[in-house]
């Protein structure tokens, strides 16, 4: 049987997915600065170089299910389900401040509306996560939490044949990103209007990454077994990220030069590359997030963890926050800019700008009563207050976007 179901009760903490939330979360604000502020770009190599490295951080919602599945998994494999406790956690602690932070962005967009449109422009855009461009995350959340209690089933039932599941999983994926990619975007069925209905939809159901889930569930399931791994062979995954990452650039490249396809086309998230591609980043974050974990201080604790932490708990709160910055970057901040300036220092200065004041936002709050709750938690003093009470407990913290995994103590299990 796998390894997560042998114990039953106390479970380590995961310090691996600490920075992986957290970079994840920076990886998003870097694809969305990065694509807002391509007219920067006076030339048509300058375009293209840019469109690259946005091509290359495409693998954040691949990562975001995959620990959303890991740490879901880590908690729950093994254990009854407590369904209702399970939905009143996630409900104050994920739809509550999604539903919010749509109506804001709602208002935010749409500032001289009749309350009438307001409302049912906020149902409808919290029904599709349509309020702002990073909350169809949120809503893939919410619907894998949906299938999740049949998703352990089976779990239960395949866990002892991984390979034959993931290889399984991992063909259906290539062969759905395939057929997506050459005849729903651009092919046969692009012109169809129902079909393209459908395609302004799909980046947002979670079927269409199942492969992700399944490998998040099954890493869980071995993660004793992945992580010596990595650490044995971490050359070789180093090596395979950079032969990949090569690889997917150089197929943009003659996408766009050679076939002269369009750029929207090529920087595509729905494409077979990325089935490789992403994999290669999960595993070489996961390796560098192991060499970390793994060497420890004299309290048995990675260095600098109570850093990478703090950042951790920001991370939901960095995808609801950053588009607002976003916006006002690219009105009052980018205009003042030297033109001067290289494009590049422009680009992420801009990137460090929306990232780090997110982040910066996002502490804020968690440092304040009821306010916290707009980023899924109790205030920090809270939980620092329970964690005093309840010490020495193994518990267990299901996080906001990517549930964090296990936590010691109980307290950060509190919403």
């Amino acid at each position: 049987m796998a390894q997560v179901a042998q114990t039953q009760g106390k479970r380590p903490h995961i310090y691996e997915l600490d920075p992986l939330r957290i970079c994840t979360a920076v990886s998003v604000v870097g694809v969305h600065v990065l694509f807002y502020t391509l007219p920067l770009n006076s030339s048509a190599a300058g375009l293209q170089i840019q469109n690259a490295f946005i091509t290359a951080l495409h693998f954040t919602r691949e990562v975001f299910i995959f620990v959303t599945a890991f740490a879901l998994v880590y908690v729950y494999y093994g254990r009854p389900f407590p369904l209702k406790q399970f939905w009143q956690k996630r409900s104050i602690g994920v739809l509550l401040p999604y539903a919010i932070w749509s109506v804001i962005y709602v208002r935010v967009n749409m500032p001289n509306k009749t309350l009438q449109t307001f409302l049912h422009t906020s149902l409808i855009d919290i029904l599709t996560g349509n309020a702002s461009y990073q909350l169809y995350y949120i809503l893939l959340t919410l619907q894998f939490y949906l299938i999740f209690p049949l998703f352990l089933l089976f779990l239960r039932r395949c866990a002892s044949h991984p390979w034959i599941v993931l290889s399984i999983s991992f063909v259906l994926q290539l062969i759905l990103f395939y057929f997506d990619y050459h005849t729903l975007q651009e092919g046969t069925l692009a012109s169809s209007p129902f079909w393209q209905g459908f395609a302004e939809f799909q980046n947002r159901f979670v079927l269409v990454y199942q492969f992700y889930f399944v490998l998040g569930g099954f890493t869980a399931l071995y993660f004793q077994q992945v992580r010596a791994f990595l650490l044995r062979h971490g050359r070789l995954i180093a090596a395979s990220f950079l032969l990949v990452l090569a690889a997917l650039w150089l197929h943009f490249f003659i996408q766009v030069n050679v076939y002269h396809e369009s750029i929207g086309y090529a920087t595509s998230v729905l494409q077979p590359a990325m089935v490789f591609y992403s994999v290669a980043v999960i595993f070489f974050a996961l390796w560098l997030t192991a060499r970390w974990a793994t060497r420890t201080g004299a309290d048995k604790r990675p260095h600098g963890y109570r850093f990478w932490l703090v950042l951790s708990d920001s991370s939901f709160g960095v995808y609801l926050v950053h588009a607002l910055l976003i916006t006002a970057l690219l009105r009052w901040v980018i205009p003042v800019m030297p033109t001067a300036w290289f494009t590049v220092v422009r680009v992420l200065l801009s990137w460090l700008l929306v990232a780090g004041g997110a982040t910066a936002i996002t502490i804020l709050l968690l440092n304040i009563p009821i306010a916290s709750r707009l980023v899924g938690r109790k205030a920090s003093w809270q939980r620092k207050r329970e964690q005093a009470r309840q010490q020495g407990q193994a518990t267990i913290q299901p996080a906001n976007h990517a549930e964090v995994a296990v936590q010691v103590p109980a307290s950060r299990d509190s919403r």
